[in-house]
């Protein structure tokens, strides 16, 4: 009768190994890769899975009434908190750590506790009603009765628990599609197995009987082998928790998860597309897309790669490493197309090339021309004593200081366009201010320009630039004025986050329906009526500083150009 009893045995004593052989293979993985709530819920589960089908199997090999009863109870510290185990690792693994508290923690384990006290006192009969032998193909077996506290406390409970887990990994696997089903597949069937053998055993379905070997303790055995599988073949410690790509599931890029080994584990859509055109797959390693790919950056540099077709292409590259502990787990990878971009940006990179020779040109050659006819139209104004032809080396001096004031302006605008660098810093906001209003004040007899009494101390976020802003203000505020003499007030007010330059004059001042279009804003740009380049100048640089400039109507008359300028 021994052998009969170790070959029923057999079943559960293998559901116990393999349950102990997943404990171990858990408790390894988080030494290699640092422990988390997730394993740590994984080893419990397979340490409830030992406990129950263990003491299962000592249960079946006993002969003694008094021990199966005794190891019949002890098996339930293993089945009791199964469901509750299995719903909290679920919650884990689909990335719902923020729902998992102390209270919810003692909520879900306070039933298997009060069931387990339940099982050991049973008072009135409400976890085991009567025990009873019977012979059964020649082996004797203990059935017990179990009763209502045992129905509701252990059976449903542990029903209703796992229905959820199902619910809730089918759920997450088919929203996020292919790469996750069969793994929550099998861990789904490795939850219900239980229950159905439970089932079938209650209807007394062959090979299943109420006065049998009870069967149920091997589908641990099914449980076991179905968790291995998605272990093992499906990577399911390994893979991101379900929930963890829910957001690159819709993303336009395209995101690759790499395990440890730098392999493509999963891919959202946008990147299966791009794994298609360059002929690679899931499980491939990361070099088979670009061998240029770079997994210790940040950066979102272009990697240059070629296609399937033999097409080049550019791809942006941003990654980060997965962790857990102190040990990289897997990677992820976004990667964009970019190559539209980078043509565009070898196109930009041309143009600028051809305006630098055009700044050059601008500096060097006109100007110096420019100054060359204005040094001579000088020296022939002195010795010229015709009226007729002082008032057309007038002429010629006025357009060719204008000339010379533009050079200089385009000269600005160019290197305010070309500078890739970032070359805003701290400056003292009174020197070019003071510099600039005191050289518009010699430089104009018919201009009266009046600063505060004090300069203000206080640094704004700007560069070298700042003083042409305030020199294209100024000088126009006196070259359009139609006053007798030109009145200037420049008055500075400084707030808790910026600094406001107010440059007001006596002239015709701005129509309201003029006064976005003299910055030439909108659609016309530079080709808006009546704009100067200087004013475009202007805005153009106090946008780059993160400021503003705008006019108001001055009082009684005139304009005023107010520069809003963050401090620093």
């Amino acid at each position: 009768m021994g052998w009969q009893y170790t070959v029923f045995a057999l079943p559960t004593l293998f559901a116990m190994i393999t349950a102990a052989l997943l404990g171990v293979y858990s408790l390894r993985y988080m030494r290699a890769h640092g422990r988390s709530s997730e394993l740590v819920a994984f080893f419990a589960v397979n340490v409830g899975l030992v406990l129950w089908t263990g003491f299962s199997t000592l249960k079946l090999l006993q002969t003694d009434p008094s021990l199966k009863l005794l190891f019949y109870r002890f098996l339930y510290f293993g089945v009791a908190p199964l469901g509750a185990l299995a719903f909290l690792f679920t919650l884990l693994h689909t990335d719902r750590v923020s729902r998992i508290t102390p209270g919810l923690v003692a909520a879900v384990m306070a039933v298997p506790v009060a069931f387990l006290a339940l099982l050991f006192t049973n008072p009135s009969g409400l976890a085991i009603e009567a025990t009873r032998l019977v012979e059964t193909s020649g082996l004797v077996v203990m059935r017990v009765d179990v009763g209502l506290g045992h129905v509701v406390l252990e059976l449903l409970y542990n029903a209703v628990l796992c229905a959820l887990a199902v619910a809730l990994i089918l759920t997450e696997a088919g929203r996020l599609g292919r790469p996750y089903i069969p793994q929550a597949v099998l861990v789904s069937v490795g939850l219900v197995a239980p229950f159905v053998f439970t089932a079938c055993t209650a209807l007394g379905l062959p090979p299943f009987g109420s006065d049998g070997v009870n069967l149920v303790p091997t589908s641990a055995a099914i449980t076991s082998a179905a968790i291995g599988v998605a272990l093992f073949r499906y990577r399911f410690l390994d893979l991101p928790p379900i929930a963890y790509t829910t957001a690159m599931e819709e993303s336009p890029d395209g995101v690759f998860v790499l395990d440890a080994d730098e392999r493509i584990v999963h891919v959202n859509t946008r990147g299966a597309e791009l794994l298609e055109r360059f002929g690679a797959a899931v499980g491939d390693p990361v070099t088979a897309v670009s061998s240029d790919l770079d997994l210790t950056t940040e950066s979102n540099d272009s990697v240059r790669t070629t296609r399937a077709d033999g097409e080049t292409v550019y791809l942006s590259a941003r990654s980060q490493r997965l962790e857990r502990g102190d040990q990289t787990v897997g990677w992820v990878i976004v990667l964009r197309d970019v190559t539209e971009l980078h043509r565009q940006k070898q196109t930009i990179l041309s143009r600028n090339e051809k305006l630098t020779l055009l700044n050059q040109i601008i500096r060097h050659d006109i100007r110096n021309d420019v100054a060359v006819i204005l040094g001579n139209a000088r020296l022939i104004e002195e010795s010229v004593e015709d009226e007729v032809v002082r008032k057309r080396l007038n002429t010629i001096l006025r357009n060719g200081e204008h000339a010379s004031e533009l050079t200089v302006n385009v000269r600005n605008l160019m290197a305010t366009m070309l500078d890739d660098e970032e070359t805003t810093r701290p400056t003292a906001l009174a020197g070019p201010l003071w510099a600039e209003a005191s050289a518009v004040r010699d430089g104009a007899s018919d201009a009266a320009v009046s600063l505060p009494d004090e300069p203000p101390e206080v640094t704004v976020v700007a560069d070298d630039m700042l003083g042409t802003v305030f020199r294209n203000l100024l000088t126009n505020a006196v070259r359009h004025n139609d006053a007798g003499r030109a009145e200037i007030d420049v008055s500075v007010g400084v707030r808790d986050d910026d600094a406001l330059v107010r440059i007001a004059d006596n002239g015709p001042g701005v129509p309201d329906e003029r006064k976005e279009e003299v910055f030439g804003r909108g659609e016309k740009g530079l080709e808006s009526p009546g704009t100067g380049l200087g004013l475009y100048l202007v805005d153009t640089i106090v946008s780059g500083y993160g400021g503003d400039v705008w006019v108001e109507d001055n009082d009684p008359r005139g304009a005023a150009f107010v520069v809003r300028l963050r401090r620093a």
